[in-house]
């Protein structure tokens, strides 16, 4: 019989049958499998991870909740764990930034199980493709044709995207935010706001893309966190075709980097075992296999190459790659998370409201000397 190790991931296929789908093979390779437990989406990138290691041996993250996670003592250092020859290779074979992502104080302390950033979709049985700039982002949604999801969480991602692709990444200097450029970007989307469905304030990536492959109503989403699921045939109704995200100069940079990582609990029962099966789940002979064969969303760079991989997502990996590479990675700083979340409120306000000011801008500048701790 092989061992058992507890896990917490998140629900949806792309984060929850991935690794289901997986559990035979690494009977096979390690003898162990994991039993999965998961949490919304919505908890994924908002519960500090204090509230559930203490359960699991393994878990699935996000980026942002590391430095939190090592203040907490909730996680293990691969370092510790796996040799480093097989870190190099898992950095060499990463996606874009994935890898990198999950680093702080200079160790890694998670592996890039799977990767995403904000990118476009289209129904192709309805439109000819996406939009390259933003100028033609604002043509589409005059149409009513037009979604953007931005739920508070969603929101603060399109602005940070759009500061980035500005040039103005956050904290990048001396402080949070640049505030000419963040009163322009506010604008910008309120603006956008202005001239789609008002239910787009509630909707998130999944949302969006359930009722476009589902409605004969709209034919594009923008800054959705793609999801390959949709991409597949029999998903649902109908297919939507992945893109490149819009941007002001038509290299589609500056997407901010999402993805999850898998870490090991500092509670587990058997952390070398857990790593074990952490780095198994990260190398291309599960991830261009079962992992992406039962929805799952691969981080490394050769399941995104798969023939195989595009052939059975609508070429979703080809199309996006180009975003993926030229993202933008959020800082890795304590108490990042809870400047994530108070900002995106102060957006969101803005947005629902369509009124921005320079008080917006200073709302969002304090969040940043409020809650970051180091």
């Amino acid at each position: 019989m092989p061992s058992v190790l507890k896990g917490m991931t998140w629900d949806h296929p792309r984060g929850f049958t991935s690794v289901v789908s997986s559990n035979e093979l690494l009977a096979e390779l390690c003898q162990s499998e994991v039993e999965w437990q998961a949490r919304s989406l919505l908890a994924f990138g908002d519960q500090h991870i204090s509230e559930f290691y203490r359960e699991n041996d393994l878990m699935i993250i996000d980026h942002p909740h590391v430095p939190d996670a090592v203040e907490a003592g909730a996680v293990i250092a691969f370092e510790e764990l796996i040799s480093p020859e097989t870190l190099h290779l898992l950095r060499l074979t990463s996606v874009g930034a994935s890898h990198d992502s999950y680093q702080y104080r200079e160790r890694q302390w998670a592996l890039a199980i799977d990767t995403a950033a904000q990118v476009s979709a289209f129904r192709p049985d309805r439109a000819d493709g996406s939009p390259i700039f933003w100028s033609d982002v604002l043509d589409i949604a005059a149409t009513g044709r037009l979604l953007w999801p931005y739920k508070p969480v969603d929101a603060f991602s399109t602005f940070a995207t759009l500061m980035a692709q500005k040039g103005k990444p956050l904290a990048s200097g001396s402080n949070f935010i640049d505030s000419k450029t963040a009163l322009e970007v506010l604008s910008f989307m309120v603006e956008l706001a202005a001239l789609i469905p008002a239910f787009c304030a509630s909707f998130n990536p999944i949302d969006a893309a359930e009722l476009l492959a589902s409605s004969d109503d709209f034919d594009h989403s923008v800054c959705m966190y793609g999801y390959t699921n949709y991409s597949r045939s029999g998903f649902r109704a109908n297919l939507l075709t992945y893109d490149d995200l819009p941007s002001f100069d038509g290299l589609a940079s500056g997407s901010q980097l999402g993805g999850a990582g898998i870490a090991v609990s500092s509670a587990s029962k058997d952390p070398v075992k857990a790593a074990e099966i952490a780095v198994l789940l990260s190398l291309p002979h599960v991830q261009s296999t079962t992992y992406v064969q039962g929805g799952g969303q691969p981080g490394n760079l050769v399941a995104w190459r798969s023939e195989s991989a595009n052939l059975i997502t609508n070429n979703f990996f080809r199309n996006t790659l180009r975003t993926l590479e030229r993202a933008w990675v959020r800082p890795r700083l304590l108490g990042w998370p809870d400047v994530q979340f108070h900002s995106s409120q102060f957006i969101h306000t803005a947005l629902v409201e369509r009124s921005v000011n320079e008080a917006t801008v200073a709302a969002i500048s304090d969040t940043f000397e409020k809650y970051i701790k180091e």
